[in-house]
């Protein structure tokens, strides 16, 4: 429901009104605020007031506001769940056996993985690359590990990468040299860091291409992808390992798409890190 919902206000955002659309506003980078505040503070972060918010909610089809808030206090219930897991995981763990416990973790994890829809994906993510001028990579705190990893791996096999950083004072000079056929990939898991939504939706407004990385389909990012790639960052142990799994098909697929252009850069890029000695011998 709350996908249909949040599909509702992007398809109809330009027939809203000057009020309904500083609701919409607010509410795309403040679900989670919404679970927890009344409509009476709810009007004055908008700069509206309690009747408009009560006439938008019920031209969403909602009975009232307290219908439409349930939608996202279910959404902090979920969010929650896989922190109340890693707690209670830590509180029961066992130390001498907790290397075999993640370990099989994510081998569950890994085989749950439904490959042949995500074939299809990574074929599809593919194609969006080979037609893409440029490629951005967007991944802030839990998730900028990933997205350095696939700066790094992506910048070997073509030009043209860039890596968003939150905080960076650069990113701004970026996006201002950003094209309509660049691509934006971003990285992110629930819950999503107000950066990512914000950088996503620009991309979004430019035309852009997104490929979504992601834990959630259902989600103001999703609903902004060209395309998302679903996977599983765990519950009782938070893993990157199903993410990981995915990137590498993606190198994989990538380098392989042109295997003489690519070999000759990897041999390239070997005989450079040789020649400034980058690399201990040791």
């Amino acid at each position: 429901m709350k996908k249909d919902f949040l599909n509702y206000i992007e398809t109809n955002y330009s027939k809203f009104s000057a009020g309904h659309k500083k609701i919409v506003d607010f509410i795309k980078f403040n679900q989670n605020k919404l679970a927890f505040i009344n409509i009476k503070a709810l009007a004055v972060d908008t700069n509206t007031s309690p009747a408009t918010i009560t006439r938008f909610v019920q031209e969403a089809g909602f009975k009232g506001y307290a219908d439409f808030q349930q939608l996202f206090q279910i959404d902090v219930v979920n969010k929650t769940a896989p922190m109340k897991d890693l707690k209670t995981s830590i509180m029961e763990s066992d130390n001498e056996h907790s290397l075999i416990n993640v370990i099989n973790m994510n081998i569950e994890l890994l085989k749950e993985m439904d490959i042949d829809e995500l074939e299809k994906k990574l074929d599809e993510a593919l194609y969006l690359f080979k037609h893409s001028r440029k490629v951005y990579i967007l991944g802030a705190r839990g998730s900028y590990s990933l997205a350095h990893y696939l700066y790094f791996m992506l910048k070997e096999f073509r030009d043209g990468i860039e890596l968003m950083i939150s905080g960076g004072s650069d990113f701004t000079d970026k996006l201002l040299y950003s094209h309509k056929d660049d691509l934006l990939v971003t990285i992110s898991f629930h819950p999503y860091t107000n950066f990512t939504c914000q950088v996503t939706e620009f991309f979004k407004d430019n035309g852009n291409n997104i490929i979504t990385i992601t834990d959630k389909s259902d989600s103001l990012l999703a609903n902004l992808s060209t395309l998302v790639i679903p996977t599983n960052n765990g519950g009782k142990a938070h893993t990157l390992i199903p993410a990981i799994a995915i990137l590498n098909a993606l190198f994989l697929k990538l380098g392989s798409a042109n295997k003489g252009e690519t070999l000759d850069k990897l041999d390239k890029l070997e005989s450079i890190t040789k020649k400034f000695n980058i690399y201990s011998k040791n």
